[in-house]
């Protein structure tokens, strides 16, 4: 039996190694090679739909290529839930390793999947060049400057938080220290450099609290947050600064795991000052507080939060013009509405039922508010009567749970304004329960079809701005055909695989192909 489990076990290694070289190879020839940086740079406010000429099979290409590498991503989940128990040190090796070969290749992709990157460090600028605040000021005032060519949103103070100013600044006086008169892909590379560092210390945070929930499941939950596709061109690409905020929520979670209680709600707040959505998780935390150590001492910590928080917030704001910076912030934020469940009805409202877009708006984002806070509210209910009925301590995974259920209702009823890269707030709550089905299948499904709709509004919306008519798909070539019914009989082949694998369940046994390999290897040996 010890010679099966081990011939079993090294070949899921290797497999694991292989799947994540193809995807690597996947992002290089895909991504990279057909959108690289200094090309795209040379093209002011292009995505990659305008470098590909907005043309159908290019966007279908991407979409297909993301498909392909969210199928690898389900399939090798799979794979370390069943083996992730053997070579645990091996598997983190090569998990590591993967993903820093993956991000170091994505390092030279134009970043067409967002623009968010070239405000960063415009701004970021603004701090140290100009010695002005992002929060008070917008870019508009400042055109003459290097780049302002790739500002997105030059009438607008930016919506993050000081915590965010401070480390874009930061990235600003580094890149400006380090090499003098910079071009725009030496501040890219900045940006992106800082996003990976944020993503592996998220990954570093949720190694350990699942480690000490369920140390075997420690390599499969850094799989999950790692390996994730929406993740890495999130970063490697991107540089979103919602992995800023990420960490500090890890944070809070793992100082509630470990009972340090003040610790875990400054840290919460800390991740508020990057973004505000930070403080989805308060009341979910606040309840689990209350049942493990009763009201009276949950007040107390509370009230000594509440006062620490508002001081550091008043000294994180201060240097950036303080609390007074706020309002404009937020006036400006919930008037935006795109890529929502709340956009669909403010369109419809206003092309058919010919509200005008104040009404259409008022209306919707009124219905997306209320409709969230009831779903929220029947979640917490419903979080406080199963804890409450738990003998003894409870499992910190119904915590995960509640979060996870919290931040996705927001995401899909009470956000106004949608982008793929808000499911990493999920991801991070996710990755601790590694083996769930939501985490495993659900998930990835989700990220999938938040990454097709922006592929297909970014071709759709941006074509339709430049008058360009559409090409109909009849006008795709006979290669392209080819292309896709190739691709299609590779994905129905990878969801049989991955179907021999269900269903997943907590603790559940769970035998895959890859280990009857092994251990039909290990009966031919003997």
């Amino acid at each position: 039996m010890k010679i099966r489990v081990q011939s079993s076990s090294y070949t899921a290694v290797y497999l694991l190694a292989g799947l994540g070289l193809a995807s690597t190879l996947l992002y290089a020839l895909g991504l990279t090679a057909r959108y690289p940086l200094m090309v795209g740079l040379q093209h002011p406010l292009a995505s990659w739909a305008t470098l590909a000429g907005f043309v159908w099979p290019a966007s279908l290409s991407l979409a297909l290529l993301y498909t392909l590498l969210m199928g690898q991503y389900m399939l090798v989940l799979r794979l370390a839930i069943t083996f992730q128990q053997d070579h645990g040190r091996i598997w983190i090796i090569v998990i590591i390793g993967i993903w820093l070969l993956a991000s170091l290749v994505l390092l030279g992709t134009y970043p067409g999947e967002s623009l968010d990157i070239f405000d960063y460090l415009f701004r970021g600028r603004m701090q140290v060049v100009l010695g002005v605040s992002p929060l008070a000021t917008t870019p508009a005032l400042f055109a003459d400057q290097h780049f302002y060519q790739y500002v997105n949103w030059p009438t607008y103070v930016d919506t993050y938080g000081p915590l965010w100013e401070y480390a874009s600044g930061a990235v600003a006086i580094s890149v400006g220290l380090l090499v003098p008169s910079a071009p725009l892909a030496a501040y890219i590379l900045a940006y992106r450099l800082l996003a990976i560092g944020l993503a592996g210390l998220c990954g570093g945070l949720v190694y350990m609290i699942v480690h000490r929930h369920n140390a075997q499941r420690a390599p499969a939950a850094l799989l999950v947050w790692l390996w994730n596709p929406l993740l890495l061109t999130s970063t490697a690409i991107g540089a979103h600064n919602d992995i800023l905020m990420l960490v500090a929520i890890l944070c809070a979670v793992l100082f509630f795991q470990r009972r340090r209680w003040l610790l875990g709600l400054l840290a919460l707040a800390l991740a508020a000052h990057v973004k505000l959505t930070g403080l989805l998780l308060l009341p979910v935390l606040a309840l689990w507080l209350v049942q493990r150590v009763g009201w009276w001492r949950a007040i107390r910590i509370g009230g000594v939060a509440a006062v620490v928080a508002l001081a550091l917030s008043w000294l994180l704001y201060a240097p950036l013009g303080g609390w007074a910076t706020l309002p404009r912030m937020l006036s400006e934020r919930v008037s935006l509405i795109a890529n929502s469940t709340a956009f669909i009805g403010y369109w419809v409202l206003q092309t058919y039922a010919g509200w005008s877009e104040a009404a259409a708006w008022r209306v919707m984002t009124q219905a997306a508010t209320w409709s969230f806070l009831g779903v929220a509210g029947i979640v917490l209910v419903r979080f406080w009567r199963r804890t409450a009925a738990q003998p003894g301590e409870p499992d910190d995974a119904v915590l995960w749970r509640c979060g996870i259920a919290v931040t996705m209702a927001f995401l899909l009823l009470g956000s106004f304004w949608f982008w793929p890269w808000y499911l990493l707030w999920v991801l991070a709550l996710a990755a601790l329960l590694p083996a769930s089905r939501f985490t495993t299948t659900l998930l990835p499904a989700c990220c999938l079809g938040a990454i097709w709709l922006y592929i297909a509004t970014d071709l759709l919306l941006r074509r339709w701005r430049v008058a360009t008519p559409i090409s109909p798909l009849a006008g795709l070539s006979a290669a392209s055909w080819v292309v896709l019914a190739l691709s299609a009989i590779m994905l129905c082949a990878l969801w049989r695989v991955l179907a021999v694998a269900a269903p997943l369940r907590e603790g559940s046994q769970i035998v895959t192909w890859p280990r009857r390999l092994g251990e039909r290897r290990a009966k031919r040996t003997e």
